[in-house]
């Protein structure tokens, strides 16, 4: 455990000092999925947004359709500037691993911030998430697969993300399924895309819409 807390520290800290240069860098596109995961939801109906980073775009995003969003993040940094850029929208400084909430939020997303988990930490915020979503609720995740099947998931996880070094581990669609559907859940969606920006190069983007069954 002592292990798995110093990776979350290490985290922490890079994301507190690159917060408000981050918040420069240009927005990520909505993609197909993350709009198709908001119109199986209901109106105005419950979201929360793990990882919220700087609320930029989704939390902004899903309160301009009305929705009632609540943003968590690890770096305390990255919710104040969340904080200033949708007010609209609540936001708490708390480890997504940490979550507590029970059959409360409609939808749940994750837009690559589980990458910032290791499997043991990766598979016990599945299970919370599970438990925060109503029944039949939806639950949107994206992130990273290893560029080529060979690759070994685990060989590469320390990452240097605009100065700061960081952990960040890419999952396979296998791993993904593994975890998510023996808890109940249901897979509606599934896509894969390649992403190139200047801040993360060439990412192999997996996202996937699941349903709380």
């Amino acid at each position: 455990m002592r292990i798995l807390k110093n990776l979350l520290d290490l985290n922490k800290r890079a994301w507190d000092n690159i917060a408000e240069k981050y918040d420069d860098r240009s927005e990520t596109p909505i993609s197909n999925v993350f709009a198709t995961f908001t119109a199986k939801l209901p109106e105005k109906g419950k979201v929360l947004d793990l990882g919220c980073g700087t609320g930029l775009p989704y939390a902004r995003y899903l309160v301009e359709r009305g929705f009632d969003v609540l943003g968590v993040d690890l770096s305390e940094e990255m919710v104040k500037v969340a904080f200033k850029n949708v007010p609209e929208a609540s936001f708490v400084q708390l480890s997504m691993n940490e979550i507590t909430y029970r059959d409360e939020f409609d939808g749940v997303m994750s837009s690559f911030s589980m990458l910032l988990l290791p499997p043991d930490l990766f598979k016990e915020t599945a299970s919370r998430i599970y438990s925060a979503l109503v029944a039949g609720g939806y639950f949107y995740l994206s992130l990273n697969e290893p560029a080529s099947l060979s690759d070994d998931p685990d060989s590469e996880v320390f990452v240097n993300i605009m100065g700061q070094d960081m952990y960040s581990r890419a999952y396979t669609v296998e791993e993904i399924e593994s975890i998510f559907q023996p808890l109940g859940f249901s897979l509606m969606n599934f896509n894969r895309l390649i992403h190139v920006s200047e801040e993360f190069g060439e990412e192999h983007v997996i996202e996937f819409i699941y349903q709380k069954t």
